[in-house]
């Protein structure tokens, strides 16, 4: 069951990356659970902490969206709209004005962020939202990414991690189903992220400042084990049409943080390809490198296209 899983989004067709979806000016694609996201947020502020909270804040995000298609369609239910505002009221603590206010505020705000006449053909797994902020997205200052040269011998914790990562290597080579290992990976994707950071840390960084690199290995790693390719992919073997898969689409559909903060995934990466030859995973990790290298400034171009 869990193999289908993987097989359920393997592309039998390339497909193209977010980027070239075709957004019209002023839109980006984006994909639908992110779209959902991007809907919820003025909900967000409601929601003080705890995973329950947000949950709600979710539901209720969904039943406004539903309510705005009909409303949208013209088919707007006065029952089911009284039936969203006491919704809206136990959940958030509003009174009734403030209910329909922001009932109001959801309603119009699906209608800017997708209108309708600026969608894709229906059955498209990803939408054209309107571009409410444009960034201003920077290269990445390498300037102030200093660490020190000095060779971080691996101890005990590296050793078994990389004993990991080769069993790892091995199943997916063996073309093991995805049950088998599935374990393993999020085993994987913990100690890769402590064990990186650590490093990290002994190379000069802050812990705050290891932390932003440290956060990016999961989604990389989910996208090297946890995803089909057409090709065998492994760590230590990426062919250079995966990273650019990986920036210009996989990351982006995955990945929802402030459009700024994805320029840490190119460098991050390459950190996190030093690490693995320091400790032992690789003879040379410099073609690699390159390879990230080669793509980064097309990533940003990508960001430019999305965000800007």
């Amino acid at each position: 069951m869990a193999k289908k899983k993987r097989e359920d989004h393997k592309k039998d067709v390339p497909r193209p990356g977010l980027p070239h979806l075709g957004a019209p000016e002023g839109f980006r694609s984006i994909s639908m659970a992110q779209a959902m996201l991007e809907y919820a947020k003025p909900l967000m502020k409601f929601v003080e902490n705890g995973e329950t909270e947000i949950n709600d804040a979710f539901q209720i995000s969904t039943m406004l969206w539903n309510y705005a298609l009909l409303v949208e369609k013209g088919d707007e239910d006065m029952k089911v709209r009284q039936e969203i505002l006491k919704a809206i009221r136990g959940t958030f603590g509003l009174d009734k004005t403030e209910a329909q206010s922001l009932l109001t505020k959801m309603i119009e705000r699906r209608s800017y962020l997708f209108p309708p006449d600026q969608q894709p053909e229906p059955g498209m797994p990803f939408m054209f939202i309107r571009k409410e902020v444009r960034y201003l997205i920077q290269p990445f200052d390498y300037k102030k990414l200093v660490i020190s040269g000095e060779i971080v011998p691996p101890d005990q914790g590296d050793r078994d991690l990389i004993k990991k990562i080769h069993t790892l290597d091995e199943l997916v080579y063996d073309g093991a189903a995805y049950d088998r290992y599935e374990k393993l990976l999020l085993l994987l994707e913990d100690e890769c992220e402590d064990l990186f950071e650590r490093w990290l840390v002994a190379k000069g960084l802050t812990k705050d400042d290891a932390k932003k690199y440290s956060f990016c290995l999961h989604t990389y790693l989910h996208f090297i084990y946890g995803y089909i390719h057409e090709d065998v992919v492994v760590l230590k073997s990426v062919p250079s049409v995966y990273f650019v898969e990986f920036f210009e689409d996989f990351l982006l559909r995955k990945m929802m943080v402030e459009p700024n903060e994805y320029v840490y995934w190119p460098p991050a990466l390459k950190l996190f390809y030093r690490f693995l030859h320091e400790k032992g995973y690789l003879d040379n990790h410099e073609e690699t490198i390159r390879k990230i290298d080669r793509v980064e400034p097309y990533f940003i171009e990508v960001l430019r296209k999305q965000f800007s």
